[in-house]
């Protein structure tokens, strides 16, 4: 078996992922739908907005165009990568226009499972042309000169950083804050309950807050919004060098990923804030941090893939706690829904959760690689 391992897998379960959560959002009012209300037969609707057939398309024609790459990188054959690709994606679509039924925000469409089936088929369509064209082969042999066999995962990762930034963090390039999130969670969860005084205090907005008090009230903002920055560069920057062989490449990605995360923290903060807010968040710790983490960069050029990975996990965790410190801005949330741009920019809160999970993603999978038994295999640099 070989040990190749194609980015187009993990892409491909992340477009399931945000494709479930966009057509069930907003995921309450849960409830079984009676007789008189579900049906196999999906219904069709009266009215249909040209919006709302367009998204239908294009929401599924990335997800067809990624899986039958996958398939085809899985040694499949033209015709039966297509045919798998069509066929999992129409099933997908009916399941889910199935699963309306259940939610009152939403209404199950046999139009939507229509043009959900052909967006999948155009995507199929245009991977099975770039695959003709010779592009797909071009690309693994540049991808096995490039990188090494185990990648694929890293690879998806690298393109999965950016999106996550399109949400703005509570500070440069803080990706992680999970933790309120989970309090949140588990305040819903045990309210009223015996369980709650287990959980969580009799306040819950008193928990961390004398952590955040100790830093807000401190001289240590500046240094913690540094660092912060710092390390949210670093952290992509330690994935790519984990994965990559030649040492001209990898700097070229580090030049690449400052120029892009300067670039896209702008575009979102213009997005979300309005476009003469762009380069507010530019701020002298937020441009310290920005060197710092450029300057970890050129000194990871020359590092083994191991020692990258092995950094790569200390960094990340620093950003995880880093980023639990960012002190809570009351008018933060309430800015961004003032926004249209940013609702929109926000994808019903993709780009949010991308931002919040990715270093728990890259954290495992860069545990994986300092662990990994094949990481000797491939350790030199080129």
């Amino acid at each position: 078996m070989s040990l190749h391992r194609s980015s187009a897998w993990p892409l491909t379960w992340v477009a399931v992922a945000l494709v479930t959560y966009a057509t069930l959002h907003p995921w309450v009012g849960w409830q079984w739908p009676g007789e008189h209300v579900f049906t196999w037969v999906l219904p069709k609707l009266s009215h249909e907005w040209v919006n709302d057939l367009v998204a239908n398309i294009l929401g599924y024609l990335p997800l067809g165009l990624i899986l039958c790459v996958a398939h085809l990188r899985s040694g499949r054959g033209p015709f039966v990568a297509a045919s798998l690709t069509v066929l999992f994606g129409s099933a997908m679509s009916y399941s889910l226009e199935l699963t309306q039924f259940m939610l009152p925000f939403r209404v199950p469409s046999i139009t939507d499972w229509v043009l959900n089936t052909l967006g999948t088929a155009w995507g199929a369509l245009g991977a099975v042309t770039i695959h003709a064209l010779g592009i797909v082969d071009a690309w693994h042999r540049l991808r096995a000169r490039w990188f090494i066999t185990q990648a694929g995962h890293g690879l998806a990762l690298l393109w999965l950083w950016p999106l996550g930034l399109l949400f703005p963090p509570p500070l440069p390039l803080g990706e992680g804050q999970l933790l309120p999130h989970v309090r949140i969670v588990l305040m819903e969860l045990t309210a009223g309950t015996p369980f709650q005084p287990w959980v969580l205090p009799a306040d819950p907005l008193t928990l961390w807050a004398s952590v955040h008090a100790t830093v807000v009230a401190s001289d240590w903002l500046p240094v913690v919004e540094a660092l912060t920055t710092a390390a949210g560069l670093l952290a992509p920057m330690c994935v790519a060098c984990a994965v990559t062989r030649p040492r001209t490449l990898r700097l070229i990605l580090m030049s690449s990923m400052v120029m892009l995360s300067v670039a896209v923290t702008a575009f979102a903060t213009a997005l979300n804030f309005g476009p003469t807010h762009a380069l507010t968040w530019v701020t002298l710790p937020a441009s310290v941090g920005l060197l710092v983490g450029a300057l970890g960069g050129a000194l990871l050029v020359g590092r083994a893939r191991t020692t990258c990975a092995v950094l790569g996990v200390l960094v990340v965790s620093l950003l995880v706690v880093l980023i639990h410190l960012a002190p809570a801005d009351p008018y933060y949330a309430q800015t961004l829904q003032a926004w249209e741009h940013g609702r929109f920019i926000r994808f019903h809160g993709l780009s949010r959760w991308m931002g919040i999970l990715w270093p728990y993603a890259a954290l495992v999978w860069l545990i994986g690689r300092a662990l990994g038994r094949d990481a000797h295999l491939h350790e030199s640099a080129t």
